[in-house]
């Protein structure tokens, strides 16, 4: 069994890291715990593992995440449940104990090494403002899409989606909730408003093996991990970091896995960050990469290994 001076976050995040660096190498890394970093061998090579947050933790609100996580009996699997920014499990009951059966419903349905969403229902509020134009205002996570939504509604309109903070990923499933808002917005008057639910969708991924567990991964609700003054102070600190750490490694390689708070995996933008930075940062690094809604997502990769050159 992996010894854990990590917590439990990190070091299913270096195994996300490491299961993903072996399926494109075609190798088959174990991992080690070693100090503030990771090791991971496959008997005759060795590469140094270290992952970190884009964000400071507020230990407050690593010790709710671990709370609630520790609530979840997600069976014999190794688990990620990644919470959208400005996400928050709730702390109040009866919401807290529906929200653990949820997750724990949602781990029943997943493979190893794959992934799914847990769905929470959010109530959104959508009201009429006048008879003419064709024309929504969206705030909160439904404003990405703004001009879907006004595609579906004649008049004008105010749809307030601050309680949602991540819809599905699916595409066909977006498209129905862009056609509902479209039918429901035919039945109000000027003046009028109606509440309907969506699902927030929270992306939930196995790992494909490792102690069982889950860890809940997310930036607290009162800070923008987006924001780019604290990704570019974030980023220099964590890779200033890793140098440090991996540097007392005996190893052949070093890898870094930087874990970002995003909606969505496409939309990081800390890895254009990185490659912006002091160059003497990550010079030392062969592979940097951001992990981000359950994907991986590499900025610095070698071509090939280096004792295969």
């Amino acid at each position: 069994m992996l010894s854990m001076p990590n917590d439990l976050r990190s070091t299913y995040c270096a195994r996300l890291l490491l299961d993903w660096l072996n399926a494109r190498w075609e190798t088959s890394f174990t991992l080690e715990a070693a100090g503030d970093a990771f090791v991971a061998t496959d008997g005759a090579h060795r590469i140094g593992l270290y992952v970190a947050p884009l964000w400071d933790d507020d230990e407050s609100w690593q010790e709710r995440l671990r709370s609630i996580a520790g609530r979840v009996d997600a069976g014999d699997g190794s688990f990620l449940l990644w919470v959208p920014p400005k996400g928050s499990p709730p702390a109040e009951e009866p919401d807290a104990s529906e929200f653990v059966r949820l997750v724990q419903v949602a781990a029943l349905s997943v493979a190893p090494g794959e992934r799914t969403e847990v769905m929470f229902p959010v109530t959104v509020k959508m009201g009429k403002m006048r008879e003419e134009g064709g024309y929504a205002s969206v705030i909160g996570a439904l404003s990405r899409w703004w001009t879907r939504i006004t595609e579906n509604v004649n008049g004008t309109f105010h749809v307030d989606s601050s309680r949602l903070h991540r819809i599905t990923h699916d595409s066909a499933a977006r498209e129905q909730l862009w056609d509902t808002i479209g039918r429901l917005s035919h039945g109000l008057e000027v003046g009028q408003a109606a509440d309907f639910e969506v699902d927030e969708a929270w992306t939930l991924q196995r790992l494909a093996d490792g102690d069982p567990g889950l860890a809940l991964v997310g930036a607290p609700p009162s800070i923008d991990p987006t924001e780019g003054i604290l990704v570019r102070r974030t980023v220099r600190k964590r890779l200033a970091a890793a140098n440090e750490a991996l540097d007392a490694l005996d190893v052949e390689l070093r890898a870094v896995g930087l874990i970002g708070s995003y909606e969505y995996g496409d939309l990081e933008t800390a890895g254009a960050t990185v490659k912006a930075v002091d160059p003497s940062l990550f010079n030392r690094l062969a592979v940097v990469c951001i992990l981000a809604d359950g994907d991986v997502r590499p900025t610095f990769l070698p071509r090939s290994l280096p004792w295969e050159e």
